[in-house]
């Protein structure tokens, strides 16, 4: 939370870790129920709560700190929690881990009490399967590691996967039948060798707490006090072993925020947290609602792209969200421009970050980000030679080759057995190479690679313009973030092709909206290069909701005189009482103000009304509030920001 400082104080002085909490976090802090969840917005202080909790109630005596355990989804967030407890007088004596580290020492204590020799951790599961199948090309390997995966933490066996994946509406490499059958081998090789990967290591650990009563009880004393970060993103393995730990006197402690539920293609179950009383009966609920990191202009777009009330804003307000229309060929160098005006002499770079769907948008914003002498940082997962699908391409290019003729080589190459992504990864990097002969018409491969792996050494520097994706960017936040791609496709992502997956990419722009705490700046683009043609696209269908609100709709809903009298006035729309018995008239005048609407907003007339939802406007010519939320592709959120207008448009006698 970046705008509130922490306290460094005595654990017995117990008031001063409560002095500069807002009543929510106090009470959050203070309570003890037990089960008890704590539902956190975005930005509103829940590490801050995590940790002041453990100090507050260790240092009032209803907590032991060397009997806490805090369960993480990162290392880096473990280090920060044992670090921000340090700061408050507690030294090393709180526990904190990811649950893959608590379930390997748990182990490893188990082992030691029964003189066992330890079994071998694979580490890398990817490496092991590309050894296996030496047949399979990398990016294949790559989805088969994240499909197993994904099977392993919702505890499905290799026998149920083709009938579960086909439920979930899943994506297997190749097919299911493929997948299955390398899930069952790579299990059998696993046992053969005694090797064990982190996934078993859960399940490991799970099996051991449920089938050895004295060990459990003596685990379950050491750590009487669990509290659990990013419940949302916990799968049904985590849960079981979470459960595993839980002894009559434990103490429970979960902090989510289901609006940021963004993994469930990884695994992760949101409906533990959405439906948390079903699975933690009797459990409490508190909610921090108050945001202390976005304005209130940003957090209006947040609520208005979950179509929710907006979170109270602690900040000052400040500027609306911008919107950009784009084409292919200006949008890195657009972005590029965006980028150094919204910098401010003496400010660090990296109080900046261009937010991207896919890593495979980034390379050329990247590359037109340090043409124009601006640094870049980056995460790390995006770093393009390491890419699986780029490693298997570049088996087939030799460093003293022509980069020309390898390039035209590679273009011609069948790659339709890889995934939208992977793909458009690939055409990202020939598009790179065709940059670099555009420099170096002569170029060899190894002179291309070169120039690379130096520009990813840059992406290390100290300051730098953040370069990550949406999921990257999760627990994160910049002073100015800059979406890039929202586009149908892109955002919401193509292959989201059910509800729960539709639902979860909103949920992820949402998060990436939410990193953002004084400026945000949106682009789209009507035109894209996919492969080698260039295609039209559409805006994303979320993109109205960067759009500033219309005045609110007047209490009392307008009567039909009072309609007739406005439209009197009006000279943007010209309709008679007769006109207004035409359908045909009706089309026209919604036309008329969806192109000012558009024009005022700046985006394209399809994201204020696509043309199916103006026909049906046309046709059922609604007359209330309630009748235009119930039209497809207007909604609550349209309903209410256009309403008026609509309605004085639709709302007329025959």
């Amino acid at each position: 939370m970046g705008s509130v400082t922490d306290v460094t104080a005595r654990t017995d002085d117990a008031d001063v870790l409560l002095a500069d909490l807002t009543d929510e976090q106090k009470d959050a802090v203070t309570t003890s129920a037990s089960p008890l969840c704590v539902l956190a917005g975005a930005g509103s202080g829940k590490t801050r709560v995590l940790t002041r909790r453990i100090a507050w109630q260790s240092a009032t005596g209803a907590m032991d700190p060397r009997r806490v355990l805090a369960v993480t989804f990162t290392r880096r967030a473990a280090a920060e929690l044992r670090r921000r407890t340090r700061a408050l007088g507690l030294r090393d004596d709180v526990g904190a881990g990811t649950f893959h580290s608590v379930a390997l020492t748990i182990l490893r204590r188990y082992w030691d009490d029964k003189g066992r020799k330890p079994l071998e951790i694979l580490e890398r599961r990817m490496a092991f399967l590309a050894k296996a199948n030496p047949k399979v090309d990398r990016a294949t390997i790559a989805d088969l590691d994240a499909e197993i995966g994904w099977a392993r933490a919702r505890l499905i066996t290799p026998e149920a996967y083709a009938d579960a994946a086909a439920a979930q509406r899943r994506r297997p490499p190749r097919n299911a039948a493929f997948t299955a059958e390398i899930y069952a081998a790579y299990d059998a090789s696993k046992r053969k060798r005694r090797l064990v990967d982190f996934d078993d290591l859960l399940a490991l650990c799970h099996f051991t707490m449920t089938d050895n009563e004295s060990f459990a009880a003596a685990q379950r004393w050491r750590h009487r006090h669990l509290l659990v970060d990013e419940f949302q993103d916990v799968n049904p393995l985590q849960f079981a072993l979470l459960q595993s730990w839980l002894g009559p006197e434990s103490t429970l402690l979960v902090v989510g925020d289901p609006a940021q539920a963004i993994y469930g293609w990884n695994g992760a179950e949101p409906d533990l947290l959405r439906e948390i009383d079903q699975y933690l009966p009797g459990v409490a609920v508190l909610n921090l609602r108050k945001n202390f990191r976005s304005s209130p202009e940003i957090l209006a777009a947040a609520g208005r792209l979950l179509e929710e009330p907006p979170q109270p804003a602690i900040r000052p307000p400040g500027d609306e969200p911008t919107v950009r229309i784009l084409e292919a060929d200006e949008e890195a160098v657009a972005i590029a421009r965006a980028v150094r005006g919204c910098h401010r002499p003496g400010a660090p770079w990296r109080h900046q970050v261009v937010l991207a769907r896919t890593n495979a948008q980034l390379p050329t914003i990247r590359a037109a980000l340090e043409n124009a002498g601006i640094p870049t940082r980056s995460r790390g997962e995006g770093a393009i030679l390491r890419r699986p699908e780029i490693i298997d391409l570049l088996d087939d290019w030799e460093d003293h080759h022509a980069l020309s003729a390898a390039l035209t080589d590679s273009r011609s190459a069948d790659r339709s057995e890889l995934t939208l992504e992977r793909a458009a990864m690939v055409e990202a990097f020939f598009g790179l190479a065709h940059d670099h002969l555009v420099l170096e018409a002569n170029a060899s491969v190894g002179d291309f690679l070169a120039s690379l792996r130096a520009d990813d050494r840059v992406g290390h520097v100290a300051d730098g313009v953040e370069l990550t994706t949406f999921h990257g960017a999760k627990g994160l936040e910049w002073q100015i973030v800059h979406l890039i791609g929202l586009e149908d496709g892109l955002v919401p992502i193509a292959f989201a092709r059910n509800a729960a997956a539709y639902a979860e990419e909103r949920r992820l722009l949402y998060v990436a909206t939410t990193r953002a705490e004084r400026e945000l700046h949106v682009a789209w683009c009507r035109t894209r290069m996919v492969g080698d043609r260039l295609v039209e696209r559409a805006p994303s269908p979320w993109i109205d909701a960067f759009v500033g609100e219309a005045p609110p709709l007047p209490d009392e809903r307008p009567s039909i005189p009072n309609l007739r009298s406005r439209i009197s006035t009006r000279p943007d729309i010209d309709l008679t009482a007769a006109d207004a018995r035409q359908r045909l008239a009706v089309k026209d005048a919604l036309e008329q103000w969806r192109e000012h609407a558009a024009r005022t907003a700046r985006v394209a007339p399809s994201a204020v009304l696509n043309d199916d939802t103006v026909n049906t406007l046309a046709n059922e010519r609604p007359c209330t509030i309630e009748a235009l939320e119930a039209i497809s592709g207007v909604g609550p959120s349209k309903a209410r920001r256009f309403g008026l207008q609509l309605l004085e448009i639709t709302c007329l006698d025959e």
